[in-house]
């Protein structure tokens, strides 16, 4: 977003597609776990604490593999045992996300999420993983039509009155993953991530060669 001479106060509305993932687990068992698997047995990773920002990317995240992946973990300032991780990642880090449900043995929901702004090429969905086991993945997705796939039993936070053809195109939007978002923490989550109040920036510190390429390349622009 181009700076207009106006403070303005960012959201993830700011992007065209993005997405993120909920931990039911305490802000704790994500640091433990990630210091524990991920920085002792993998000196490839770091994190540190530092304020939340929307830095990771500026429009959408990109493809995995051509750059660093990098995330931040959070918990929000209402009275809950979710944590919400935010990377920069185009399947939300799904690797990650599982190892971590694997190691708390905790459930996580993985949401990817599409601007209603965008009129081809969207992707609305989300991944349901309980310890570590994938349990439920459902999303819609333009190619060029509307396509709508589901695997895995309809979960307690689930409509079905969504999933039938003639509402696809109109209703599986941002807006049906935004109630089921309320359910698992609270939607001023999806509007506004600065509000938190446990933060952990996470990065791996190992290069593949497509994100030197991309490195390069971007320095040359």
């Amino acid at each position: 977003m181009k700076n207009s001479g106006i403070e303005t106060k960012k959201t993830i509305d700011i992007f065209s597609y993005f997405t993120f993932a909920c931990f039911m687990c305490t802000f704790k068992e994500i640091v433990d776990a990630l210091e524990n698997i991920c920085c002792k047995k993998n000196g490839g990773y770091r994190h540190e604490v530092r304020p939340f920002a929307f830095d990771l990317y500026e429009d959408q995240p990109l493809s995995d593999g051509a750059h660093l992946k990098q995330s931040y973990f959070f918990k929000s300032n209402e009275d809950t045992d979710i944590c919400v991780m935010f990377s920069n990642c185009s399947d939300g880090w799904f690797t990650l996300v599982n190892v971590l449900s694997k190691a708390i043995q905790c459930e996580a929901c993985l949401f990817s999420i599409t601007s209603s702004d965008v009129l081809y090429g969207a992707l609305n969905g989300f991944h349901y993983i309980n310890n570590g086991k994938s349990i439920r993945t459902v999303y819609a997705m333009q190619d060029p039509h509307w396509v709508f796939y589901e695997d895995g039993k309809q979960l307690w936070f689930e409509d079905g009155n969504y999933y039938k053809q003639h509402t696809i195109k109109r209703e599986w939007t941002k807006r049906y993953l935004s109630l089921i978002v309320n359910d698992w923490a609270s939607i001023f989550i999806v509007r506004s991530f600065g509000k938190a109040n446990s933060l952990c920036f996470w990065q791996s510190c190992q290069e593949t060669e497509k994100s030197k390429t991309y490195k390069r390349n971007k320095s040359k622009k």
